[in-house]
C-alpha cells in the first residue's frame, strides 16, 4: 500500500467557493487542522479539482478520516479532506460521501509556500474522477462582490413576492432616473445592473441595507 503523505499544523476555511486568503472574513469558521493528507497532482487535475467533479470511491477511501482537526481541547476526525498541489499553487478540498468536491480552501500565503515545498517533491498521484461541470470563472470580482450581489437578489425576490411596487419604483427611480411600472421587467434590468459592479450596484446595495435594517 502506498504511503501516505501528511501534512501538520495548519489552518484552513472551508468554503463553497473559491476564495483568496486576502478575502477571508473574521467571522468565517476557521479550522485548526492538527493533520491531512496531501497530494501531488497533474495541472490538469488541479485545474479540474476547482470545477465540479466526483472523485473515486478507491481514493475516498485512501484518505477516509485521515484529517485532524482540533475542536477545543479535543481532537476529531474530517472524513474525507486532502490537500492538492501542482507544485505551484495548493488548495485543500472537502469531499461529501458521494465524491462530490463541496467545499475548497485556499491557504494563509506564508503556509502555502512552505508546504508546497515539501509537497513538490512527492511522486504525483494521478486521480480518478468524473467532470461534472465546469465552474465558471467570477469575472474578477471580490467576495464582497458577489456576497452583496446575492443579498441584493434575495432582496428583489422578496420584493416580487411581497409585490412592493413602492420601493421597487423608487429603486428604478435612483438608478435610471425613470419609474417601471412593469415590476418584471424592472427587476430584469436591476439584475442586469448589479451584474456590472457600478455605482448603481452600491446605491442598490445601500437601498437594501438601510432598509434591511428598519
Amino acid at each position: 500500500m502506498k504511503k501516505t503523505n501528511y501534512i501538520y499544523d495548519l489552518l484552513l476555511n472551508f468554503q463553497a467557493n473559491y476564495y483568496d486568503f486576502y478575502e477571508w472574513n473574521e467571522e468565517d469558521n476557521i479550522t485548526h487542522i492538527r493533520k491531512i493528507p496531501s497530494f501531488k497532482v497533474s495541472n490538469k487535475d488541479f485545474k479540474n479539482l476547482k470545477n465540479k467533479i466526483i472523485i473515486s470511491k478507491k481514493f475516498l477511501d485512501t484518505i477516509l478520516k485521515k484529517t485532524q482537526y482540533f475542536n477545543k481541547n479535543n481532537v476529531k476526525n474530517i472524513k474525507y479532506a486532502s490537500l492538492f498541489s501542482n507544485g505551484k499553487d495548493i488548495i485543500a478540498i472537502k469531499f461529501n460521501k458521494n465524491g462530490e468536491n463541496k467545499l475548497i480552501s485556499t491557504l494563509s500565503i506564508e503556509e502555502q509556500d512552505d508546504i508546497i515545498e515539501i509537497i513538490k517533491h512527492q511522486k504525483e498521484t494521478p486521480l480518478e474522477y468524473k467532470l461534472i461541470k465546469k465552474i465558471k470563472p467570477f469575472d474578477f470580482k471580490t467576495r464582497f462582490e458577489l456576497e452583496n450581489e446575492h443579498f441584493i437578489k434575495k432582496e428583489l425576490s422578496k420584493i416580487y413576492s411581497q409585490k412592493d411596487y413602492k420601493k421597487l419604483n423608487y429603486i428604478h427611480l435612483e438608478c435610471f432616473g425613470t419609474k417601471e411600472i412593469n415590476i418584471e421587467k424592472a427587476i430584469k434590468r436591476i439584475k442586469k445592473e448589479i451584474t456590472k459592479g457600478n455605482d448603481n450596484f452600491y446605491k442598490i446595495f445601500n437601498i437594501f441595507k438601510i432598509t434591511a435594517q428598519k
